[in-house]
C-alpha cells in the first residue's frame, strides 16, 4: 500500500512539474532576446545623450532630443513586453486595426533593408556636417544629420515593433473620392486684408 502511494505520489510530482515547464515555456519570443534588442536601444539612449551635450540648445538639440524620446518609447515598448512574459500576461490590445501579429522574416528583412539604407543616410550626413567648423552651414547640415537620425529611430521603432508583435497605429486614410471640399473663405478686399 505505501509503494502504491509512493508511486501514485511521484507520477503527480511528475505531472505537475511537466505541467509548469509548458506554462513558463514561450515559444514566441525568449526573454534573452529582448534584453540583447534593450541593450541595443539603451547603448543608442546613450550616445544620443552624450551628443546632446556637445550642444548648448536649439533646434540640434530639440532634434536629438526627439531621436532620444522614439528610442526611450522603443525601450519601454520592449520592456513591457519583457514584463509581461516574465510575469505570464497576455498583452492584447482593443482597438480598430487588425490584430498585432509579429512580423515575418520577409517582413523583418524588409524593415532591415529600409533600416540599413537610413543609416547608411544617416552617417553621410553627419559626415558632411563635419566638414564644416560652424556657423550657418554647419547649422544646416546638422539639422538635416538629425533628421536622419531621427527616420533611423524611427525604423528601429517599427522594426521592434513588428518583431515583438506590437502594433504600429496606422495612419489616417482619407478617401478622396468622396471627401467633399470646404467651402471657401469670405473673400476680403485689399483694404479689408489688414
Amino acid at each position: 500500500m505505501k509503494n502504491t502511494l509512493i508511486a501514485i505520489m511521484a507520477v503527480a510530482i511528475l505531472v505537475l512539474g511537466a505541467l509548469v515547464g509548458v506554462l513558463l515555456e514561450d515559444s514566441q519570443t525568449a526573454t534573452v532576446e529582448i534584453d540583447r534588442d534593450r541593450a541595443a536601444v539603451s547603448a543608442e539612449i546613450s550616445a544620443a545623450k552624450e551628443l546632446a551635450t556637445r550642444y548648448s540648445g536649439g533646434l540640434i538639440v530639440g532634434l536629438i532630443n526627439v531621436r532620444i524620446a522614439i528610442l526611450e518609447t522603443t525601450d519601454a515598448m520592449l520592456g513591457q513586453k519583457r514584463t509581461a512574459l516574465l510575469r505570464r500576461i497576455n498583452l492584447t490590445y482593443r482597438a480598430p486595426f487588425d490584430a498585432a501579429r509579429p512580423a515575418s522574416d520577409a517582413e523583418l528583412d524588409d524593415i532591415l533593408k529600409e533600416l540599413s539604407q537610413a543609416q547608411t543616410r544617416a552617417a553621410e550626413s553627419r559626415k558632411g556636417a563635419e566638414r564644416y567648423s560652424g556657423g550657418l552651414v554647419q547649422g544646416l547640415a546638422l539639422m538635416k544629420a538629425e533628421t536622419d537620425e531621427i527616420a533611423v529611430s524611427e525604423l528601429r521603432l517599427k522594426f521592434y515593433s513588428a518583431k515583438h508583435g506590437f502594433p504600429i497605429l496606422p495612419t489616417i486614410s482619407v478617401d478622396k473620392q468622396n471627401a467633399t471640399p470646404l467651402p471657401p473663405g469670405k473673400a476680403a478686399g485689399d483694404k479689408e486684408a489688414l
